[in-house]
């Protein structure tokens, strides 16, 4: 029996393999662990990636996945805040990310969500939307 599993499987090729398939294994796990939690279509629609219908409803999906705006409205709502703001910039948005983008927190891999209210645009003291061309 010793011979056959020397035959099948030599002692300097076998440790070998294992341990290359156990870091490959390893490695795998941990690729699929921390890809799988990332949100890309999140990220592309505030980054201005997607068509801006697109992105709106990704992103309002997005914004009602939290228990507190789970009623929200997206449409209604972007007709709605248009006029508390003064810059034309966001008087005439069409695109949630207009006022609102979000942060990431790399350690956690998360997202933070953040909103430029409308008195800081007012007084331009709000974080500056860079629109993609």
């Amino acid at each position: 029996m010793d011979v056959f599993k020397e035959f099948i499987y030599p002692k300097e090729f076998f440790g070998r393999t294992v341990n290359y398939a156990i870091q490959g294994l390893l490695m795998a796990f941990l690729l699929v662990l921390f890809t799988g939690c990332t949100n890309v279509d999140v990220e592309k629609a505030f980054n201005g990636d997607l068509r801006p219908g697109q992105a709106n409803k990704i992103i309002g999906e997005y914004c009602q996945s939290c228990h507190i705006h789970k009623d929200f409205d997206p449409p209604l709502h972007v007709s709605k805040v248009r006029n508390l703001y003064n810059r034309p910039a966001f008087k005439k948005a069409r695109e949630c990310r207009s006022c609102h983008y979000i942060e990431k927190n790399w350690m956690h891999n998360q997202h933070e969500r953040k909103t430029r209210m409308p008195d800081d645009v007012n007084r331009r003291k709000s974080k500056n939307f860079k629109r993609k061309s």
